[in-house]
């Protein structure tokens, strides 16, 4: 018997869910295979109960049995180098720990940890308006430092202010899949760095409907779901957390290549910090650290696919940047062609008692300058003291800084050329 009557010259249809008699326009009309319409067999009251019963067991949050807790929140260390001083400025902190700091990218641009802009031009700091999206997110039009054409320009981008604040405050743990930006509260005009999360798409997905429900997003909360197995990416386990390189490298996924280049680049950095075969050879590595960003190499390849350049063979450099740097770090590290990597070893250990640049020659009772460079020692001149051949050797080793700047302008990032620039040799060094 067919499922459909005509009572007073009404149709009606039974509800496979209810079983009520109900007229056709309580069940929802769709189009078949054919595009031939057809209604569906629960009314549209079991359907939207169904739909809210299956969106409730969806969105429940059940946490993991012994739920270990891997992951802490973090928050990055500045270097002090990068900190602006605003204390002679009128600009009014949002707040007692305000700061800014310089982006190594754009040019003369630093950002704070509540998301606002200085840029130094025209002979002056100026505080940026900023612009929303129509998301309500804030950005910034700013000129960014980019390879395009094969060379290195300044191109028009959007900045966004919470992006920013968590690649310059917060450490990540999880770079490749941790896009999405939860803020505290569901405030997305609020860019303060201990009000955001960055996570992914599943975690943040958790997060926003247990505040629309229960309007908690505690950071104990979401420490629980970042840590929880069961909103993780699929290439993510237990094992991808252990250590695997130097008792402190971890891999941070399952599907890691240990035979490319930028696994081999994050090995070697690991074993120059870490290994003690290795300060046998390389004292001068011995103080020498890893961010902790990057002791997870699937946060590593993220930046070093971001930074390298196709076609071209470049070192991992750590001391251009900022001299006496021993940490490697998104911030403090950038890519240079050997040549240039070559002229700012420094081989402390092996020089003895004088200054860099100098040795003694017993048979003439000389000091010699000099200076190595592509594995080749370049004698500049002999003096009567130590002094005056180091004077000598300063002279000559920024001249020839100042000059490779100028020849691989186009090839290097405007930091680095800015870096060679205002480099001085230092009688200590």
């Amino acid at each position: 018997m067919s499922s459909k009557r005509v009572v007073e010259h009404v149709e009606t249809k039974i509800c496979k869910k209810c079983g009520r008699i109900l007229p056709v326009d309580r069940f929802r009309m769709v189009k078949g295979q054919f595009h031939n319409p057809y209604y569906l067999g629960q009314c549209k009251e079991c359907e939207y109960k169904y739909q809210r019963e299956y969106l409730a067991e969806k969105n429940k949050i059940e946490f993991s049995h012994n739920l270990e807790i891997l992951i802490q929140r973090h928050y990055k260390d500045i270097k002090p180098e990068r900190i602006l001083d605003i204390s002679n400025f009128k600009f009014i902190p949002l707040g007692s720990d305000e700061i800014f700091v310089k982006l190594m990218d754009y040019r003369n641009t630093w950002l704070s940890n509540y998301g606002r802009v200085i840029r130094f031009s025209d002979g002056k700091y100026n505080l940026l308006q900023g612009s929303y999206d129509k998301y309500g997110a804030l950005f910034y039009s700013l000129r960014k430092n980019v390879f395009y054409n094969g060379k290195w320009v300044y191109k028009s981008v959007h900045l966004y202010a919470a992006k920013a604040v968590i690649e310059e405050f917060i450490m990540n743990p999880d770079i490749a899949n941790n896009v999405y930006i939860w803020h505290s509260g569901y405030d997305k005009q609020d860019c303060y760095y201990r009000n955001l999360y960055p996570l992914n798409q599943e975690q943040y997905r958790i997060v926003k409907n247990h505040f629309n429900k229960t309007g908690d997003d505690s950071e104990t909360f979401i420490l629980k779901v970042m840590n929880d197995i069961r909103y993780k990416p699929d290439d993510w386990s237990r094992r991808a957390m252990e250590t695997v390189m130097c008792g402190i490298g971890y891999h941070g996924s399952e599907n890691v290549d240990c035979t490319s280049k930028s696994y081999l680049k994050w090995h070697d950095m690991l074993v120059r910090c870490y290994n003690e075969k290795f300060h046998e050879r390389q004292p001068q590595y011995r103080e020498c650290t890893v961010c902790e960003e990057w002791l997870n190499y699937s946060n590593f390849k993220v930046w070093y696919d971001q930074n390298k350049i196709k076609g071209m063979s470049l070192d991992l450099d750590k001391d251009i940047l900022f001299k006496g740097n021993k940490i490697y770090s998104p911030e403090t590290c950038c890519f240079v062609p050997h040549a240039i990597n070559t002229l700012f070893l420094n081989k402390k250990a092996d020089r003895g008692d004088f200054p860099i640049g100098v040795s003694y020659e017993k048979d003439k009772k000389k000091f010699r300058a000099y200076m190595s460079f592509m594995g080749k020692q370049i004698k500049i001149g002999t003096f009567d003291t130590a002094e005056s051949a180091f004077a000598r050797y300063k002279e000559y080793k920024e001249d020839v800084i100042k000059d490779i700047a100028e020849q691989y302008k186009d090839e290097i990032p405007y930091k680095v050329y800015e870096a060679m620039m205002n480099w001085e040799i230092e009688i200590d060094d």
